[in-house]
């Protein structure tokens, strides 16, 4: 059979990856390099943690607020469709079976990655706890406790200040695991055509150079551009920084009151900041993000910054499901799109080849 996949993002990839391991002919459109938008996250990886992305509670909402207040995120990208969404699923307890299917997904995320990792450890993946230093413990263990996966936690102590560690978590460097899956996906003969897709109608996608690519089968997994299919997804705009240190960092941590997540590889340190409603490439936001990088570091040299947009759906979790006989789509990973993209890659293989009927996933939970 013959696929197309619409976005070269993680999840597009992972699709792309579990495809050819069927066998399967793949081409993957992006009007980008592939990868270029995911390069982004800053590469943690929460096996066990789901709050984080369960963004329509009122006490998300008002810390949201807060940190609009706080300049620590701004608002510059608005879909009424989205938000109507949001509100009609604003304090929506999600389901036992959703919270069962995350599970499943996760696990077999870390499968994926732990198995990559066995076969050739070129992207630095480890399983490491996660600091998450904080001047409000309190809040911290009371939103831990109410995470529906129970992530294990204790209290401890880095760099003079309260911490929060989580177990059950990992890091990989984003660069290098893109890179190896376009060396396994070119290596495979999976083909790549760089242009923008402004429509998709049964079995085929039309190209903006004039091009039309049909398939049997085409697989939209291309962010909140998946919106084109008539589903809410918003794009939650943050940035990527690679610097290089004289100073030692060790751990993976994140400092609440900087906004900050820090990750250490061999040759850089990886940085991520701001949770922003923006589809825009306004970098204002990156002048405060170094100010408070050198509250933590205060001597280094950056290697590269990149943008990506977290595709988030109204209540947090992801959709993935099929439109039609010949249509499925991928989305919604919001701030987990990396914990997640394996198994939700291998999700939506599966039902697009038919080896399942459905997934918890589908879009009729906002009808």
């Amino acid at each position: 059979m013959s696929f197309v996949v619409v976005g070269g993002g993680i999840y597009g990839l992972f699709i792309a990856y579990h495809l050819i391991n069927e066998g399967a002919d793949v081409t993957i459109i992006d009007q980008t390099e592939p990868g270029s938008w995911s390069r982004a996250a800053v590469g943690l990886l929460e096996y066990k943690a789901l709050g984080i992305n369960i963004i329509n509670t009122f006490s998300y909402l008002m810390q949201f607020i807060n940190m609009i207040r706080k300049n620590d995120a701004t608002i510059k990208y608005i879909d009424k469709n989205w938000i109507f969404k949001y509100f009609s699923k604003l304090g929506r307890k999600i389901p036992e079976n959703i919270i069962n299917a995350i599970k499943i997904m996760n696990d077999h995320s870390r499968e994926t990655y732990r198995r990559l990792a066995e076969e050739k450890n070129d992207f630095e993946y480890s399983e490491e706890p996660y600091y998450e230093l904080t001047n409000n413990v309190e809040n911290v263990i009371k939103k831990a406790k109410k995470d529906p996966l129970n992530p294990k936690f204790e209290v401890s102590e880095l760099m003079g200040r309260y911490a929060i560690i989580f177990k059950d978590t990992a890091k990989l460097s984003t660069d290098l695991l893109i890179n190896r899956l376009l060396r396994e996906l070119e290596r495979s003969k999976t083909r790549f055509i760089k242009a923008f897709v402004w429509d998709i109608n049964e079995d085929s996608v039309y190209l903006n150079n004039g091009r039309i690519v049909k398939s049997d089968i085409i697989i939209v997994a291309a962010g909140y551009y998946s919106s084109i299919l008539g589903i809410p997804i918003m794009p939650f705009k943050g940035f990527g920084i690679r610097i290089k240190s004289t100073t030692k960092f060790n751990y993976i941590a994140s400092f609440d009151d900087l906004g900050i997540f820090i990750l250490p590889f061999n040759n850089w340190l990886k940085i991520s900041s701001r949770f922003d409603p923006d589809s825009s490439i306004d970098t204002k936001p990156l002048r405060e993000i170094i100010k408070r990088i050198k509250r933590v570091i205060s001597d280094f040299e950056i290697i590269d910054i990149t943008i990506g947009y977290r595709p988030c759906a109204p209540d947090g979790l992801p959709i993935i499901d099929k439109i039609n006989d010949k249509i499925f789509v991928a989305t919604g990973g919001c701030r987990l799109g990396w914990t997640q993209a394996p198994g939700a890659a291998k999700l939506i293989v599966d039902l697009a080849l038919g080896k399942i009927k459905q997934t918890s996933f589908n879009i009729k939970r906002f009808s």
